[in-house]
């Protein structure tokens, strides 16, 4: 697919069972377009189908709004996106406190992103109340933790390789649940760690189209743990 400069026109058709929008949007075009992660958040649960047409079927007619806070189900979900973000702000932490030679630029890219994750798992802490997990997972942390203690470079890919994953899995995430607070809340959180992939990878010096917009996302993190 030709990547072409301005914001493509999508034309979105609204259904029931809109949470599958965000893995129907091509994600090569939503970095492209430049589409922030408040606007993007509206998209699972607005659309059903997402299409650079001009002329799209006929909406299906539905009287059942989705609930906006999170349902018993949801909570579960958003319990595993809390933990996959508290795994990754103790990656990063890891990589800061312990790795050596950082460049300035390095560094304040690897503690940018550490906040973000930070701000994340506070959001989602927030949204799930006392019901939120504070831990992170022992499991993949200890899997992944070889990767951000080697030299700069090296490092900088991995957590390349680790938004990547977490897009995957927020993107799990999305397809299952049903409030519009928490999927707007997890959408926004993946497609702000999509562009973090990018960012990081043009770090490494990587100038590939299809490994700096990802055509290939990494494994979730879902069951890793």
């Amino acid at each position: 697919m030709n990547v072409s400069k301005g914001t493509p026109r999508v034309e979105i058709e609204s259904t029931q069972s809109g949470v599958e929008a965000a893995q129907r949007l091509p994600r090569r075009g939503i970095l492209a377009a430049g589409i922030g992660g408040a606007a993007v958040s509206l998209l699972p649960f607005l659309s059903g189908r997402a299409s650079a047409t001009t002329t799209p079927p006929p909406a299906a007619t539905t009287t059942t709004a989705p609930p906006k806070r999170p349902t018993a189900d949801d909570t579960s979900l958003l319990a595993a996106a809390l933990v996959a973000e508290l795994t990754a702000e103790g990656l990063y932490a890891l990589a800061i406190s312990s790795v050596k030679g950082w460049s300035a630029e390095q560094a304040t890219v690897m503690t940018t992103l550490r906040q973000a994750h930070l701000a994340f798992g506070n959001a989602l802490s927030g949204l799930l109340g006392s019901s939120a997990p504070a831990t992170n997972s022992t499991a993949i942390f200890d899997q992944l933790k070889s990767n951000f203690s080697g030299g700069t470079d090296d490092v900088v890919k991995a957590a390349a390789d680790l938004e990547s994953a977490l897009v995957a899995t927020h993107l799990e995430l999305l397809a299952k649940l049903q409030g519009v607070n928490g999927a707007a809340l997890v959408a926004s959180i993946q497609i702000s760690e999509a562009r973090h992939v990018t960012a990081l990878r043009t770090l490494a010096g990587i100038t590939d189209e299809a490994e700096l917009l990802v055509d290939t996302e990494a494994n979730s993190l879902q069951g890793a743990g």
